[in-house]
């Protein structure tokens, strides 16, 4: 085993305008928000510096997830992406200050999914949400979970195990949805944190470049009140109220602007890797979760 990630650090969305993502981040998440001069938006969740950065570009789009290493291993991170041979960018001194790092890389996973890997990302001011009672589980176990496609699924899903040190929480496997389509396979894997998965690998597109992202609130109630929210925006619900069978997650998903999928949600269940054996699921969820894409 390679590196091991700590946690999903932050995410990079690219807008043609940032501040439509400052408005729900606000005002149906319950972040903290604000744009700088250049039009890049930070969004804050917890004790750390932002967690969704949103810039100004020519399409709507997921850019990258930024994945936290521990700052004693990041020397051993190069050294194994040089072994690899992989084609590894650094960040410069601009893009480090932007992210509040203190160093950062970045390439491709197999399937083309562009990723960074950083250290040195203090812990920022305290967190205190605009709308009353919000709160996220959050801090050490990361801003959440992201699922990326992944069309070379095996190649893609070694990588981030035997590189970058993921561990395997679920292989699930579904139904093809449609005859003339293949199934569905999702790898759940874990970081170094007790949350059930920080990533998850699709064997399928996602327009937007990133199948779903997800922001666990610490109560029930925040998540039936953030779904009026969404409801009351007019925002599209892609998934209804649900459980997942996996991670125990009570959680509904809608459509974010660039098209990304959100799913909120309470509940996600916490492991000890020592004693945990991977599983494989051949059932999504216990109940709920009816799925519906605009188009």
């Amino acid at each position: 085993m390679g590196i091991q990630i700590q946690s999903l650090g932050y995410v990079i969305i690219d807008m043609q305008d940032p501040a439509a993502w400052l408005d729900v981040g606000v005002n149906i998440l319950g972040f903290n928000g604000q744009q700088d001069d250049s039009g890049t938006v930070k969004l804050k969740m917890d004790s750390a510096p932002s967690r969704y950065l949103i810039q100004r570009g020519d399409t709507d789009r997921f850019v990258s997830a930024g994945w936290q290493c521990s700052s004693d291993q990041y020397d051993a991170l190069l050294a194994d992406f040089s072994q690899q041979g992989m084609a590894i960018e650094q960040g410069n001194q601009d893009e480090c200050a932007m992210r509040q790092v203190k160093a950062f890389v970045k390439g491709l996973d197999p399937s083309g999914n562009a990723f960074e890997v950083f250290h040195g990302r203090d812990d920022d001011a305290a967190f205190n949400s605009p709308l009353e009672g919000c709160g996220f589980v959050a801090d050490d176990l990361g801003m959440g979970h992201l699922v990326l496609p992944a069309m070379d699924h095996a190649a893609t899903s070694d990588f981030y195990q035997s590189v970058l040190g993921f561990g395997m929480s679920d292989d699930l496997t579904l139904p093809p949805p449609m005859a003339e389509m293949p199934e569905m396979c999702i790898h759940f894997l874990h970081a170094q944190n007790p949350r059930h998965h920080s990533l998850g690998l699709f064997n399928g597109p996602a327009p937007s470049g990133v199948v779903h992202l997800m922001a666990e609130y610490t109560t029930l109630d925040q998540v039936g009140a953030c779904l009026d929210r969404v409801n009351k925006a007019g925002l599209p619900i892609t998934a209804t109220l649900g459980r997942h069978a996996n991670d125990n997650m009570v959680s509904f998903y809608f459509l974010a602007p660039a098209g990304i999928p959100v799913e909120i949600g309470f509940d996600g269940a916490q492991f000890d890797w020592a004693t945990f054996e991977p599983t494989q699921s051949t059932v999504g969820d216990l109940w709920g979760h009816e799925y519906s894409f605009p188009g």
